[in-house]
């Protein structure tokens, strides 16, 4: 039978990590690379972005960025609970700002519709796994706090998707079913369905589907598009020598 190709098998997997969070807390993260969740080579060389003095596709800085916030947890003593927690808040606000300006060198590359679908998709789903990762390290359940916090975290981490693939162990609704000693692994379905459109002209492609691949609603989509139009219509005004500075458009 041949392979999903929207959910393929896990690929090869990688180096582990054990990371020890507030007392009694556990983060556990499985690390794979899978092939078939790459785009095509044109693609991921249009992401190709300077880290560390040599040009490398997106995904592979976003890796290596990540893998650097989950070393730098590991560093930080689990003594003192409020201390733990600053450090580690304080790590992982420095390593989003670093990807996040990694995703924005890539967007100023010239890039067709695919590969900009690309970058946003790797920028979105790293911050999320820092994010849901810090969660987990801090065992703070946030909205599903009406469940046991559990001490023993996994995260399955894809890095050909920039970040988490599989939410194996998460705070379960109290709806939520499974069978006896079984935990629901939590999907996130817009991780492996890259776009939910073959279009590429942006006119002929709506807020609702932009909202559906990151999980955002319409109307945020639409604003975010409207400021970003709206900054880079001033930036266009404001060239000179047909320089242009985008960099107003990080706070779009």
């Amino acid at each position: 039978m041949n392979p999903d190709p929207l959910d393929p098998p896990l690929g090869e997997p990688l180096a582990d990590f054990s990371i020890p969070g507030t007392p009694r807390a556990e983060l556990q993260v499985r690390c794979h690379v899978t092939d078939l969740m790459l785009q095509s080579r044109e693609i991921e060389d249009q992401t190709r972005v300077a880290y560390l003095r040599r040009q490398v596709q997106l995904w592979e800085a976003l890796r290596s960025v990540t893998e650097t916030c989950f070393s730098l947890w590991s560093q930080i003593p689990d003594g003192n609970r409020d201390r733990f927690i600053r450090e580690a808040l304080a790590v992982k606000e420095r390593c989003a700002k670093e990807g996040q300006e990694l995703v924005f060198a890539a967007l100023k590359n010239p890039l067709q519709a695919k590969a900009i679908a690309r970058v946003l998709l790797l920028g979105h789903n790293f911050l999320r796994t820092l994010d849901i990762c810090l969660e987990a390290l801090l065992r703070y359940p946030s909205q599903k706090s009406v469940t046991r916090k559990p001490v023993k975290t996994e995260v399955v981490i894809d890095w050909a998707v920039g970040g988490i693939r599989d939410w194996v162990v998460h705070y379960p609704y109290a709806f939520e079913k499974a069978g006896k000693g079984q935990k629901n692994p939590q999907k996130m379905a817009h991780v492996s369905r890259h776009y939910s459109t073959d279009r590429t002209v942006r006119s002929q492609i709506s807020h609702k589907q932009i909202a559906n691949i990151f999980m955002l609603r319409e109307t945020t989509v639409a604003d975010i598009e409207r400021r970003g139009l709206a900054k880079l219509r001033a930036a266009f005004k404001t060239a000179q020598g047909g320089k242009i500075d985008l960099s107003e458009l990080t706070d779009a």
